[in-house]
């Protein structure tokens, strides 16, 4: 799933990643950290649905196309087909996407964007003030998680508005663009909060991508 991080985000784009969050650090003391991944999770059961769904759909039509009823010559189009369905499933992200529910989709991606928090060291500031903006390519959502420190200071319609834009911009073919935007807003949402101090090191990594 890296290929498609790669898609997302050109080298370029990184850059003005990097320099944006650099920027915001500069009016902020809070951490600000953009993550991108390719998937949240490898949803192995879409790959098989996509098979079984495709098998017995050629298997059907076929049969139905030579005029048999012949149970061992459906078994054969239906193997066929729903092998080459199972290495496209597994190779196409599009053609997987069709397979994974929506609600599937933001759950893994939650869930996901929870586990990254915790593992990238997010919870390890100070002032516990890091927000991580999360970007899963393949379901094509986005979640922003705060730390306990910035309760109070980021609302609930802060953060929807914020992801409500971010969303927008990705959908535009805009993501660079919109995520630069998102951390420019974080930052000024911050700032009154937690004004750049004299010692103010840069805690986490200014971009992740995986």
């Amino acid at each position: 799933m890296r290929k498609l991080v790669d898609a997302f985000l050109s080298p370029a784009d990184r850059d003005t990643l990097v320099a944006a969050v650099a920027a915001a650090e500069k009016r902020t003391s809070a951490e600000i950290v953009p993550m991108v991944v390719g998937a949240s999770d490898d949803y192995p059961k879409a790959d098989l649905a996509c098979s079984v769904a495709v098998g017995l759909t050629a298997g059907l039509l076929l049969c139905l196309a030579f005029g048999t009823r012949n149970l061992w010559l459906f078994l054969l189009f239906f193997g066929i087909f729903a092998l080459v369905a199972f290495e496209v499933a597994k190779r196409a992200p599009a053609v997987r996407r069709l397979f994974v529910s929506r609600e599937r989709a933001l759950l893994e991606t939650k869930q996901a964007a929870q586990a990254a928090f915790f593992t990238h060291g997010l919870t390890e500031t100070k002032a516990r003030n890091a927000v991580l903006i999360y970007v899963s390519v393949f379901e094509r959502l986005v979640f922003l998680q705060p730390d306990v420190g910035l309760a109070g200071k980021l609302d609930t319609q802060a953060l929807d508005a914020a992801t409500a834009a971010l969303t927008a911009g990705i959908a535009q073919g805009r993501q660079a663009a919109a995520l630069a935007d998102c951390i420019d807003t974080l930052a000024d949402r911050l700032a009154p909060h937690f004004p750049p101090a004299a010692d103010n090191p840069d805690e986490i990594k200014n971009l992740i991508l995986i």
